[in-house]
């Protein structure tokens, strides 16, 4: 008579179940996942050509976009992961009005893996710098989820991070409140960098880049506090305005 073999405990029948179906789902496509972004939505993306300084999509391969060729931004170059366009944006909405920190930090971390495998040329900077918050808006939101972001994508590719060497020291409108004729002004002036060592790099971390007129203002104060190079990394770029 053969022995009895007896039941495996209980707790391994839910170790193994956890191993087999994901905790948690997919933020974008609502498919088990144990990260945030299943790994189909983690790689998904429009395959198009973007403009190495502004990061813009294009229609095909060109040394700048447009507007870059005739008016060299501040910065030397941008990457962003992807397109301000759903469902991506649903994300921006999430750790940004959600009060999901946790969020930015991984797709910050998302964010430098693509920055890794695309820019390798981008030598390591002195500091990874968040694009601030006025303190009035900081204190009502309760965290600046570009500093989350750029904590994120710091701690992925092990680069400094420091959210102390660029304050914006005026308040103004949200830039998403307002035309793209008027977001220059509402920021030119609004940012001040600490002094810092001649010859620095720095990279700029955002959520999304719409005209570029927050990266370039900001830009230009860490230039003129003694930065040499200046480059931009966004979660998402919005598309150029379909023409009528």
């Amino acid at each position: 008579m053969s022995a009895r073999v007896p039941p495996p405990p209980r707790n391994l029948f839910a170790a193994l179940l956890r191993a087999l179906l994901p905790d948690g789902r997919c933020r974008l496509c609502g498919l088990p996942s144990r990260a945030p972004l299943c790994s189909a939505c983690q790689c998904e993306r429009p395959a198009h050509w973007r403009c190495p300084r502004c990061a813009l999509a294009l229609g095909g391969p060109a040394a700048l976009c447009g507007n870059c060729a005739l008016r060299r931004p501040a910065f030397a170059g941008t990457l962003a992961w992807g397109d301000y366009a759903a469902p991506w944006d649903r994300l921006v909405a999430q750790f940004k009005f959600g009060d999901d920190a946790a969020l930015a930090r991984w797709l910050g971390m998302l964010l430098g893996q693509r920055l890794r495998a695309e820019r390798p040329g981008w030598a390591p900077p002195r500091c990874v710098v968040p694009v601030p918050l006025s303190a009035a808006r900081l204190r009502r939101r309760g965290y600046n989820q570009a500093w989350e972001l750029a904590r994120g994508l710091a701690a992925e590719l092990g680069w400094p991070c420091d959210c102390t060497l660029l304050q914006r020291r005026r308040e103004g409108p949200a830039q998403s409140e307002l035309r793209l004729v008027q977001r220059a002004a509402n920021v030119r002036g609004a940012f001040v960098a600490a002094p810092l060592a001649r010859g620095a790099r720095l990279l700029l971390v955002d959520d999304v880049m719409t005209s570029g007129n927050t990266a370039e203002h900001a830009c230009r104060a860490l230039l003129r506090a003694g930065a040499d190079d200046v480059r931009v990394a966004v979660l998402l770029r919005t598309p150029a305005p379909m023409p009528r």
